[in-house]
């Protein structure tokens, strides 16, 4: 038998289900296209990583590799939504890592993925707030007390508009939220976001606005949106144009992780914190926090070198674990000896987790290693630490970083 949660669920997904086969074949008639094709069937209703379907809007938990906190022991959940960008399919990005720290310390992060072509379809804002909304409700009967809506691009601008909308939701989370008037093709309003901010009603805001953004018009918004918000009687994080954070996805990399993760999360999970301006402190060692993003648990952790005489003429250096901070990404490289072979463990907060040890080849004392989508890794000595420089597969874009030896 079903308990309550369980008989909520169930109908969740029923409702969800229904509305989906409806969408599409109102889409289809409405604009002469054939239906999306239909996606091999789900075990697990909120897997990550699922194809589209005949869906134009899904429910995946953000982290799959971590446990589910549940609404009985979790600070609250945090609904993300993803940008948009044409016919990009933008429900494949990751949920950015940050979003991976608040999980493993105490929220729920689900993701609500939306299909490009419904995206394409008339007032695509109005209809995904409207879903954001409907998942705010089902979470909440769901037994969830603090409601997160959170977002990235277009997503900021969905999850501003819902906390505009309801009163229900505890907080948001908007980075470089859109300010084009209904949808990713109206005008830019440099207004809108101000708008928003004098009205809106979640018990705490976090706003990123990240310099030079150009998918906006290089807008400056830090300025009027602290004035906003300093007149108002509750906590905010603003991170405006000044706080190191460049392009349009500053707030979505490894770098932002890093330099403001543990500060989002001690934002949102303090008890009361005080009206104004909630400031952030140096996150200090980098270590743990790359260790806790991209290291590997120990049953699926591959034997990295630990004897130098093992390893090439050279390169005898490169035991252990290492990391870098290499612009918006943070780097795991450690070098994987395999009988007469040589691989390499490379994981990026950029990049998926589905793959992480690659063939690698020693030329002219360096460690090489081709990624699947052929972009390129060159791992060498440099001084007393190490070298990673990664090279776009056509070779337009190198970036470099320094290689820091991970404490034993």
């Amino acid at each position: 038998m079903l308990d309550q949660r369980g008989r909520l669920l169930v109908a969740t997904l029923n409702r969800g289900l229904v509305l989906a086969i409806l969408g599409c074949l109102l889409f289809a008639t409405a604009h002469g296209v054939g239906a999306v094709a239909a996606a091999e069937p789900v075990k697990d209703e909120f897997a990550c990583g699922q194809e589209a379907g005949n869906r134009f809007y899904w429910v995946e938990r953000a982290f799959c590799d971590l446990q589910m906190n549940g609404p009985d022991r979790a600070h609250g959940v945090i609904i993300w939504n993803h940008g948009i960008q044409g016919t990009t399919e933008q429900w494949r990005y990751p949920v950015p890592p940050t979003f991976r720290l608040l999980q493993s310390r105490g929220w729920d992060v689900i993701a609500i993925k939306r299909h490009h072509q419904g995206d394409a379809v008339a007032n695509p804002l109005w209809r995904a707030v409207q879903r954001t909304l409907e998942e705010a409700k089902t979470q909440s009967k769901l037994g969830y007390h603090r409601i997160v809506a959170a977002g990235q691009s277009f997503g900021g601008y969905i999850s501003l508009e819902a906390v505009d909308t309801s009163p229900d939701f505890f907080a948001v989370v908007a980075m470089a939220p859109g300010v084009r008037a209904h949808g990713a093709s109206g005008r830019l309003d440099a207004a809108v976001t101000d708008r928003i901010l004098q009205r809106a009603k979640p018990h705490r805001f976090v706003l990123v606005f990240p310099k030079d953004d150009a998918q906006f018009g290089n807008l400056v918004r830090g300025e009027s949106a602290n004035r906003i918000l300093a007149q108002r009687v509750l906590p905010y994080l603003l991170l405006d144009e000044t706080s190191d954070l460049t392009g349009h996805g500053g707030g979505a990399g490894g770098w932002f992780a890093f330099r403001y993760g543990l500060c989002l999360a001690e934002f949102l999970s303090a008890p009361e914190p005080p009206a104004g301006r909630f400031m952030c402190q140096s996150p200090g060692d980098p270590w743990p926090l790359v260790r806790e993003l991209l290291l590997p648990a120990s049953a699926d952790r591959p034997a990295i070198a630990t004897d130098p005489a093992a390893l090439p003429e050279g390169l005898g250096r490169f035991t252990g674990l290492w990391f870098a901070l290499v612009e918006r990404s943070v780097i795991l490289f450690a070098v994987v000896p395999e009988g007469q072979k040589l691989r390499a463990l490379y994981r990026s907060s950029s990049f998926s987790r589905t793959e992480s040890v690659f063939d690698a080849e020693v030329r002219d004392g360096r460690i090489h290693v081709t990624l699947p989508q052929k972009d390129r890794i060159t791992v060498g000595p440099d001084a007393d630490a190490g070298l990673i420089m990664w090279t776009s597969s056509d070779g337009s874009r190198v970036l470099k970083g320094k290689l820091l030896r991970a404490p034993e």
